[in-house]
This record gives C-alpha cells, structure tokens and sequence, in this order.
C-alpha cells in the first residue's frame, strides 16, 4: 500500500536528485508513494531549474535570506544598464 499525502522534504529531494537518471515510475517504487504525485514533483523541479541562460540573476550567489553579488554578475548588471536622463539635469557647474 502507498503513501498518501504531499512528499516530504526528504523525498522531494530525493525525487530532485534522481529524476534524471531514474524513470518516475522507478521513483515512485522506491518511495512507495503514487506515480502521479512523484510526476507532478517532477515537473515542478523541471519548471524551477534555471534554463541555462547566463544573465546578472544566474551569477549571484544564493542561500536563503542571503543574496551577493559577484564581480561578474555587478560588470554585467552596469553593461545592460541604460543611461538616465534625470543625471544630466541635476548637474550644474560652478559659478566662476
């Protein structure tokens, strides 16, 4: 008899680690959970994973509650950032 209720953390990240050199049938057997919910969790982690892509947000370093910026991530931040205009108007020069 499987399993029934929401996975628990221990078995998400079991299911994280695992779904892509496992089968989620194979999952669900080893868990003893149903296949639909080890599916579902599957596609979930699939969703969440970064797509590869390099940009600001992929190279600051993460952890909860904790965001830092990296060198590289701060160089490309400045490279997409555009001009303001409201600059340039607040600058006045000295009076000679």
């Amino acid at each position: 008899m499987t399993k029934k209720g929401p996975l628990g953390k221990a078995e998400e990240y079991y299911v994280k680690g695992h779904y892509d050199s496992m089968e989620a049938k194979q999952i669900a057997k080893e868990l003893d959970r149903p296949i639909g919910i080890v599916k579902k969790h599957i596609e979930k982690v699939k969703k969440d994973e970064p797509d590869g892509r390099i940009s600001a947000g992929n190279m600051m370093g993460r952890q909860d509650g904790v965001v830092v910026m990296t060198e590289s991530a701060s160089s490309m931040a400045e490279e997409f950032k555009k001009p303001s205009s409201k600059k340039s108007r607040c600058i006045t020069g000295t009076k000679k």
